[in-house]
């Protein structure tokens, strides 16, 4: 599997509050989730802080798929082919429940506004690749069928494992894929916001002119509307992460 990747913040301001990571054979897309300045998280680090240290704890776990998930059991032992399975829930439940370890001491994590993020991950297991989607960010299967969308729901990861058995989750054969696309919000506006394209026209966009042309189109387009009035939106301009997974035959 090859990476191709880009990620853009969306104000100067507050700073790109994304995470996107990458190792030999898994990926992650993460999208802090960016209250409005100066909202009580509880939390010395900050948004930024708990989407890096969220995204690199699930990538070392996804890399490690030996050892125990720590904290509750989040369904079976990695490795099973039960109907049902979900490899990736229990990675993702260990992670969480190691940032909220890392800084239970110093911070509030019982505060409603506790630092959250959503999460896409995307591992290749052999002859099988496994995705997983968690909130409201986006993977895009680009295979044999056409391009398949696959975004999440309202569920976030903060401080609580249990969250990740909200995750939307999946298992491809590798021979039915030719790339898989993980974007957050910030990145798919071009189909799911304003309209100029579809799904696999955004799939399209990402592979040629690729990652950062993609983004570049997106903020052309913010930029004739500053205001937010033609499109309605909480920000102007978001913060953006695409990251190409590319299967050569």
């Amino acid at each position: 599997m090859r990476v191709s990747w880009a990620t853009d913040r969306g104000s100067a301001e507050r700073g790109n509050e994304d995470f996107v990571a990458a190792a030999s054979g898994a990926v992650v897309v993460l999208d802090g989730c960016g209250l409005p300045l100066g909202t009580d998280l509880g939390c010395a680090h900050g948004t930024a802080w708990y989407a890096r240290s969220l995204g690199t704890r699930l990538l070392a776990r996804m890399l490690d798929g030996t050892g125990p998930p720590a904290g509750p059991p989040v369904g079976p032992p990695e490795g099973a082919h039960t109907p049902g399975h979900r490899p990736l829930v229990a990675r993702l439940a260990g992670a969480i429940a190691d940032v909220a370890a890392s800084h239970r001491a110093t911070c509030d994590l019982r505060t409603p506004a506790t630092p959250a993020a959503t999460v896409l991950a995307l591992r290749v297991r052999g002859d099988l690749v496994d995705y997983l989607v968690l909130a409201d960010s986006t993977v895009l299967l680009d295979g044999r069928h056409g391009v398949q969308e696959i975004t999440g729901g309202h569920h976030y990861a903060a401080a609580d494992p249990s969250a990740a058995e909200a995750a939307i989750t999946g298992t491809v054969p590798v021979a039915d894929l030719r790339r898989v696309f993980l974007m957050t919000d910030g990145a798919t506006r071009l189909a799911d916001l304003f309209g100029a394209t579809d799904w696999a026209g955004l799939a399209a966009l990402a592979v040629d002119p690729g990652p950062s042309g993609l983004i570049e189109r997106t903020r052309e387009i913010e930029r004739t509307d500053p205001k937010a009035v033609t499109w309605p939106r909480g920000k102007v301009h978001d913060d953006a992460t695409v990251a190409v997974c590319t299967f050569p035959p």
